[in-house]
C-alpha cells in the first residue's frame, strides 16, 4: 500500500511539473509575440498595503506631559510700594501718606532766636495724602463634566496655571499703563538726550537706542529728587530689546565687567554705578502717540518710520504703589482661585465646573520724580 501511494504522489508531482513548464512556455511565447507587434508591456502590479489604506486604524500618540509654556517675566510689581487693605473694614480705597521733607524756607524753619524769647513761628507737620481707589478684576472658565471624565491631561491644573499667569500679566500691564501715562506717569526722559517723544519718533534706531549716559542721567535725576534706593540700588526694568543694546555696547560691557557685584533682584542681568538691571518682557510699545500702547505690528507710516518706541522704567523705592493682596487671600502673582464644582441654580445638573480668580486691586504713581520712564528705540532686528 505504501509503495502504491508513493508511486501515485510521484506521478502527480511529475504531472504538475509538466503543467508548470507548459504554462511557462505559453507565457514566454505570448510575451515575445506582444513585443514583436509593439504592444505595451508592464510589469505585474502587486497590491501594497500602506498606512493610507488602513488610516482608520491609526491614531496619534498623545503625550500626557505638556510642553513648557511661555511665561512672561513680569517685574514691575517687585519694585512697587505695597500697602495692605484688611478685609472687613468698610473701605474700597487705600490712602498713602507722604511725610514732610526738610526745608529751610517753610514756616517755622530753623532761624536765629533771642535769648529768653520764645519763637513765634512753629514748624508744621503736614502730610500729603494720596488716595488709591481699588477696582475688581478677574476671569473665569468652564470645564464640562464629560471633558473631566475623558481627559487625557489635567485640564483643571492647566487652567489654574494659565489663570495665574494671566493675573500676573494683568497686574504688570496695569502698573505699566500707570507708569507710562503721558501726563500722570513717571518723570519722562528720552534716550541719548533727545528732547521729547517726537524727537525719538523721528530718530534712527542708532540715534535713539540706550547708551550708558541715559542711565547716568536717570540716576542723577533720582538722586536730585532724593528718591530712596531699594536695598542700596535703583532698579532699571529693561525690555529684552533694550537688554540687547546694553550688552552689545562695548562701553556698557566694560563698565559692567569692572563694577558688577552679586545679583540681588530676580531676573537681574547686570549692575552698574548703583543701578541694577532687570529684564521684563511686558514693555510699553508706542508708535506715533506717547502713552498709547500699541498691540499690532509696526506700520512704519507717519513720522516714525524706524521702529517701535520702548520704555525702560528706572525707579527708586516709593515711586509707585500697588495693593498687597496677601490679606485678601492671595499673593501678587498667584491669586486665590475660585472653583465651583457642585450643582446650583445656574448649573442644576452639574454639567460643568467653573474655575477662575478675582482680585480687588489698583496701581498708582506715588511720586513721579522718584521714577523715570526712559523712552528709546532698539537696534534689534527680528
Amino acid at each position: 500500500m505504501k509503495t502504491f501511494v508513493a508511486r501515485l504522489l510521484n506521478a502527480t508531482s511529475l504531472a504538475l511539473a509538466g503543467l508548470y513548464v507548459a504554462l511557462a512556455a505559453i507565457f514566454v511565447a505570448v510575451w515575445n509575440t506582444a513585443a514583436q507587434i509593439g504592444l505595451p508591456l508592464a510589469p505585474l502590479q502587486l497590491a501594497v498595503t500602506d498606512t493610507s489604506a488602513v488610516s482608520n486604524t491609526i491614531q496619534a500618540y498623545y503625550d500626557k506631559r505638556l510642553l513648557d509654556r511661555a511665561v512672561q517675566a513680569t517685574r514691575l510689581q517687585d519694585f512697587a510700594q505695597l500697602k495692605s487693605i484688611p478685609p472687613g473694614i468698610g473701605s474700597t480705597s487705600i490712602r498713602f501718606y507722604r511725610p514732610p521733607v526738610a526745608s529751610l524756607t517753610a514756616t517755622g524753619a530753623p532761624a536765629a532766636i533771642t535769648e529768653g524769647v520764645n519763637p513765634t513761628n512753629y514748624r508744621d507737620l503736614s502730610y500729603t495724602a494720596i488716595d488709591v481707589t481699588l477696582a475688581q478684576r478677574g476671569e473665569v472658565g468652564k470645564i464640562t463634566d464629560i471633558t473631566s471624565v475623558a481627559q487625557l491631561v489635567d485640564h483643571l491644573n492647566t487652567a489654574v496655571d494659565l489663570y495665574g499667569d494671566d493675573f500676573a500679566l494683568d497686574c504688570d500691564t496695569q502698573i505699566r499703563n500707570v507708569l507710562c501715562h503721558a501726563s500722570t506717569g513717571l518723570a519722562k526722559r528720552y534716550a541719548q538726550g533727545l528732547a521729547n517723544f517726537a524727537a525719538v519718533a523721528g530718530a534712527t534706531a542708532a540715534n535713539s537706542c540706550l547708551i550708558p549716559r541715559d542711565f547716568l542721567d536717570a540716576q542723577t535725576a533720582l538722586m536730585i529728587a532724593r528718591a530712596p534706593t531699594i536695598n542700596g540700588y535703583y532698579a532699571a526694568i529693561v525690555p529684552p530689546q533694550g537688554q540687547r543694546d546694553i550688552l552689545n555696547n562695548s562701553e556698557f560691557r566694560e563698565l559692567i565687567r569692572q563694577g558688577y557685584a552679586e545679583r540681588m533682584f530676580k531676573g537681574e542681568i547686570a549692575e552698574w554705578t548703583g543701578i541694577k538691571f532687570v529684564v521684563g518682557t511686558n514693555p510699553q510699545l508706542e508708535d506715533e502717540t506717547e502713552g498709547t500702547h500699541e498691540t499690532g505690528a509696526f506700520s512704519g507710516a507717519g513720522t516714525n518710520t524706524t521702529g517701535f518706541i520702548y520704555t525702560t522704567v528706572v525707579t527708586g523705592k516709593g515711586g509707585y504703589g500697588t495693593v498687597d493682596i496677601k490679606k485678601l487671600g492671595g499673593v501678587a502673582k498667584k491669586p486665590t482661585m475660585v472653583m465651583v464644582n457642585t450643582p446650583d441654580s445656574g448649573n442644576p445638573l452639574g454639567l460643568f465646573t467653573m474655575v477662575g480668580w478675582k482680585a480687588f486691586w489698583a496701581a498708582k504713581t506715588l511720586k513721579s520724580d522718584w521714577g523715570v520712564a526712559l523712552r528709546h528705540k532698539t537696534q534689534y532686528v527680528a
